[in-house]
């Protein structure tokens, strides 16, 4: 009894999968006027790209809102490396063409979705990282804009606005046939719970206990790994599929593996968990002695990304990335204001 109903969930969850590669091709067919929109949004607001560039620069302008932001953005992040991590779910693009290359399978009737250079993603599509760490971005700025006494349509007004630039990079994940609509939605949604959870819960914490979490995380996702070879699954099957079905193997980046993106999430929340208790970190300094500190922090940071072993093994290469995202989210957040505030006085 018990596995016919799941074996009638796992029916029906694949046939809400096939229905959903409708709404790509609709997004592809529509609105192919918006593609440089599109390749905008998924390139440079990708999260990568906002703890290397967006962060530090929306965080020149108050550190307290850079703070929040490298704590916030860490948390979303890791969560959602794990949902990649622990069930790699099925990116548009390789389900469509797993289903045409089995002659056994239920295909979709008509229907084609055209591949780009971005699509090219070797990690699950569940949760749509992308999109949740936009909505994590937007909800922070929101959060600290100065509009607390200000009228209802204020209000309205900004959360139209971060709503229609979430609206755009689900359009655009869509467009690029790297994600389905319900990862977009349900990224976003996780993203929203995460901020509102983490402002009660992780800032008072102490450094140790942080500490712990992280490693407690780290052996986690070890216990995966071991756990899916026992079960005769390959903890690497989102990266297999990337180089089964994607048209140019150069276009696909080591950032974007599983087991990168946690070494990086993991290594910048071990940066906050080293900066913790959050919630006492201070800083007077003034804007241009920030600006300056910020400036040459992210120099540093960039030298050291150009000079990431890549070619010397998988271990060296993840330690060296969760060290360096270590100490350069412990750095934004507790030496660096420390560093200012000396020169203030």
């Amino acid at each position: 009894m018990i596995l016919e109903v799941l074996g009638l969930l796992a029916d029906y969850y694949h046939s809400c999968l096939n229905a959903e590669l409708y709404i790509n091709e609709w997004v592809q067919d529509r609105l192919s006027l918006g593609e440089p929109v599109f390749r905008f949004v998924s390139v440079y607001l990708e999260p990568g790209n906002m703890f290397n560039v967006w962060i530090p620069l929306i965080g020149i302008h108050r550190q307290d809102l850079l703070t929040h932001l490298v704590c916030v953005m860490s948390l979303v992040s890791t969560v959602g490396s794990f949902g990649k991590w622990i069930y790699p779910e099925w990116r548009p693009l390789w389900r469509l063409r797993e289903l045409y290359a089995n002659e056994n399978a239920n295909r979709p009737v008509s229907l084609a979705l055209q591949s780009h250079d971005l699509s090219c993603e070797t990690s699950g599509g569940l949760p749509c990282s992308h999109s949740m760490s936009l909505t994590a971005l937007l909800m922070v700025v929101g959060m600290h804009l100065p509009i607390s006494g200000r009228s209802t349509a204020c209000r309205i007004i900004m959360y139209s606005l971060i709503g229609c630039c979430t609206l755009c990079m689900w359009l655009s994940r869509l467009y690029l046939a790297t994600e389905y609509l319900h990862q977009c939605l349900l990224a976003s949604y996780m993203a929203v719970s995460i901020v509102a959870i983490s402002q009660w819960h992780w800032y008072s914490q102490r450094r140790s206990w942080a500490i712990l979490v992280v490693l407690l995380l780290g052996c986690l996702a070890v216990g995966v790994y071991f756990i899916k070879l026992h079960l005769g699954l390959d903890p690497h099957w989102s990266v297999r599929q990337a180089f089964k079905w994607c048209p140019e193997p150069t276009y696909m980046r080591h950032e974007g593996s599983p087991i990168f993106l946690l070494s990086r999430d993991l290594g910048n929340l071990m940066g906050v968990a080293l900066a913790s208790p959050v919630m006492k970190l201070t800083n007077n300094s003034q804007y241009s002695h920030r600006f300056v500190g910020i400036f040459i922090l992210e120099l540093l940071n960039y030298i050291l990304r150009l000079h990431t072993p890549k070619q010397h093994g998988r271990l060296p290469f993840l330690a060296y990335e969760f060290t360096r995202n270590s100490l350069h989210t412990l750095m934004l957040i507790r030496f660096l204001p420390q560093f200012l505030n000396k020169l203030v006085k």
